[in-house]
């Protein structure tokens, strides 16, 4: 006898599997696998992330915009500047008179193997999944995400609608 607590296929049980654990472990072996890929030609993801920053300003970066740029992953913008000053130490970029931060030929080089392997990173993660079920996927992340903004909106909202009420009631009980 199949009751919903003993699927057949398992897939009863997958909405009850908290989606923050899904997310967080799938985040957790993500990182890992791209921080080994890029360790393995001495690279740093903050200093990945900066060099795309970097090279997608069409003028570069001055180490202000560098400070701006939002680092994903809780991990603090000085760890941003301080992958810069290792790839400026590197030579992989160059400071101009005007103090923008722009890749060298050694950082374009080194650009382009780290984009190599990160590329063979996005194959080995997306494996056989299509890219229709990784689009669907973002897109179902990227709604709970919104919807728990608009909730936190809401109930922000609500909880000052009713510290008003209680302001204004009091006052009034207090006239």
């Amino acid at each position: 006898m199949t009751t919903a607590s003993t699927p057949q296929n398992g897939t009863a049980t997958l909405g009850r599997r908290p989606i923050a654990l899904a997310a967080w472990g799938a985040t957790e072996a993500i990182l890992r696998h791209s921080q080994a890929a890029l360790a393995c030609i001495d690279v740093t993801q903050p200093q990945w992330w900066a060099l795309n920053n970097i090279v997608r300003a069409e003028h570069g970066l001055t180490r202000e915009e560098i400070h701006a740029v939002a680092v994903p992953y809780g991990m603090g913008t000085q760890v941003i500047l301080h992958a810069v000053d290792a790839l400026v130490h590197r030579g992989w970029l160059g400071i101009g008179a005007d103090r923008r931060l722009t890749l060298t030929d050694r950082g374009h080089e080194g650009l382009a193997t780290a984009k190599e392997h990160m590329d063979r990173v996005r194959a080995e993660l997306l494996g056989d999944i299509t890219e229709e079920d990784y689009a669907t996927a973002l897109s179902v992340l990227e709604r709970i995400t919104d919807n728990l903004a608009h909730a936190g909106v809401a109930k922000a909202g609500a909880e000052a609608g009713q510290n008003r009420s209680s302001t204004a009631a009091t006052s009034t009980v207090a006239s």
